[in-house]
C-alpha cells in the first residue's frame, strides 16, 4: 500500500470512529445516569404521586411513556424508555385566563423497586436541559383506572 493510500485509510477510519462516538453520545444523555434493567414485573403505567408535581398519570406502551400531571394547571410527559430509564419531554400549556405562558423542558426518571417502595427518581430542566432545575421524584400509588385523567383539559376539570 502506498503512503497516500495509508493516509486516506487512516482519515476514513478516524472519521468513522468520530462519527460513531458522536452518535453514541446522542443516544445517551450527557450528565444523566445510565439505565439498569427494568425491575421484574414493573412498568411506568400507573398513578404516581410527586411532592414536586403532584399526581402523575402515566401509561407505558412498549418503550414509549405518555401521561399528564396535575401540578399548576396541568402538564404532559412524553418519552422513551431504555431499561429502567425514561428520557422525557414535559410541557405545561399556557392558560390565557391565568396569564400563564407555555413552558417546556426535558427530564429523566429511573424506575426503582427497593422491595419497600416503587419510585421514580429523576430531575428536570428547561429547554434542552434534562437536569439542573430540581429533583423530580414520585412514588407509585396504584394502577390506572378508566376514569383517570388522560389530558390536561381533564386534569383541569378534576383538580
Amino acid at each position: 500500500m502506498r503512503r497516500g493510500d495509508v493516509m486516506r485509510w487512516r482519515a476514513v477510519w478516524m472519521v468513522a470512529v468520530s462519527l460513531a462516538w458522536v452518535l453514541s453520545g446522542c443516544a445517551s444523555a450527557p450528565g444523566v445516569p445510565g439505565s439498569d434493567p427494568m425491575p421484574q414485573g414493573r412498568s411506568y403505567s400507573g398513578l404516581w404521586y410527586s411532592q414536586q408535581f403532584e399526581h402523575m398519570y402515566l401509561e407505558q406502551v412498549g418503550d414509549r411513556v405518555t401521561g399528564v400531571y396535575s401540578y399548576g394547571s396541568g402538564g404532559t410527559i412524553e418519552g422513551e424508555l431504555n431499561g429502567n430509564r425514561l428520557l422525557f419531554d414535559w410541557e405545561e400549556p399556557g392558560d390565557r385566563d391565568q396569564a400563564r405562558a407555555t413552558m417546556r423542558g426535558k427530564g429523566y426518571f429511573l424506575l426503582v423497586d427497593d422491595g419497600q417502595t416503587v419510585r421514580l427518581d429523576g430531575e428536570w430542566g428547561y429547554g434542552e436541559d434534562r437536569r439542573g432545575k430540581g429533583p423530580w421524584t414520585a412514588e407509585y400509588i396504584r394502577e390506572l383506572e378508566a376514569d383517570d385523567p388522560a389530558t390536561v383539559q381533564h386534569i383541569r376539570q378534576v383538580h
